[in-house]
């Protein structure tokens, strides 16, 4: 089995952890990659390869970190139909299969004693004047905001050619179920099981007594256009990693993704009982 390591080496303690880890894989792996830029950091057991093969090279991903790192390494697999396993040393991770002091049960990777829970993504396509000028893939949600003027923005979706919401706000989410525990429950939206296939659809602060979110089929596309005053501009931001400024006129197509994320499970914890220990007692 070959197996690499996405980590995010924000603190010594991050570091100390991935060590451990990679002292357990050994036991059963026949390589064991990292980036190239850690070669200083983590012993001769690991194979150090260019950041660009890493997911390419590995039958599996173990990502260490938090929901963050979580994410944005799931997402990557899920353009090679890569498994990702999920360590948590943040402070929630809640996409995570394991915890720290839980590093025993990696053994069931060589076993293969663990199901795979299988994550839509939706597709956010940009037009201007009818050319897609740019398109994301999204793992959590797309979400459009106003820019740093505390002034509304204007926008409407759209749905098999018809208005389905429009709102004064300070943005708009559009989520996957697996986002719908993130931003948008913040903002008010429902908390969905993530092998749902739909999108949440959550304004941000609307200027309205009604506005509530709405759920969407993912076999609809939905179309989002967006109106800035003069004083004012917009932004998409992606999985909140990547922000685009938006302009009057362009509109946003939202699809289901041809791609998926694939989060090993470990644990027999289904998605309500970690709700509950991660959210819910966490208070």
């Amino acid at each position: 089995m070959k197996i690499s390591i996405f980590v995010n080496l924000k603190n010594e303690y991050v570091k100390n952890l991935t060590k451990d880890i990679i002292s357990v894989l050994s036991q059963f792996c026949e390589k064991i990659y990292m980036s190239e830029k850690y070669r200083d950091d983590f012993s001769d057991s690991v194979c150090f390869i260019d950041k660009g093969e890493l997911m390419s090279s590995c039958d599996l991903a173990i990502s260490i970190g938090g929901d963050g790192t979580t994410l944005a390494t799931a997402k990557q697999a899920s353009f090679y139909n890569k498994l990702v396993l999920g360590i948590n040393a943040g402070r929630l991770g809640f996409m995570s299969g394991l915890e720290k002091d839980e590093l025993e049960l990696l053994n069931k990777l060589s076993t293969g004693e663990y199901s795979v829970d299988e994550r839509m993504m939706l597709k956010a396509s940009v037009y201007k004047d009818d050319e897609v000028i740019s398109e994301y893939h999204c793992l959590n949600d797309a979400v459009i905001t106003r820019g740093g003027l505390a002034r509304l923005i204007d926008i409407s979706v759209m749905s098999e050619g018809r208005l389905a919401t429009s709102t004064r706000a300070d943005g708009m989410i559009v989520s996957t179920p697996t986002g719908s525990t993130a931003y948008s429950m913040a903002a008010g939206g429902p908390v969905l099981s993530p092998d749902n296939s739909c999108f949440v659809v959550t304004p941000i602060c609307p200027h309205s007594l009604l506005n509530r979110s709405i759920v969407f089929s993912s076999d609809k596309e939905l179309t989002l256009f967006v109106e800035n005053d003069v004083y004012n501009n917009s932004f998409l931001a992606i999985d909140g990693q990547e922000s685009i400024p938006i302009d009057n006129g362009a509109r946003i197509v939202i699809s289901k993704s041809e791609y998926s994320a694939k989060l090993i499970k470990i644990k027999p914890d289904n998605f309500y009982e970690i709700l509950s220990k991660k959210i819910i007692e966490r208070r």
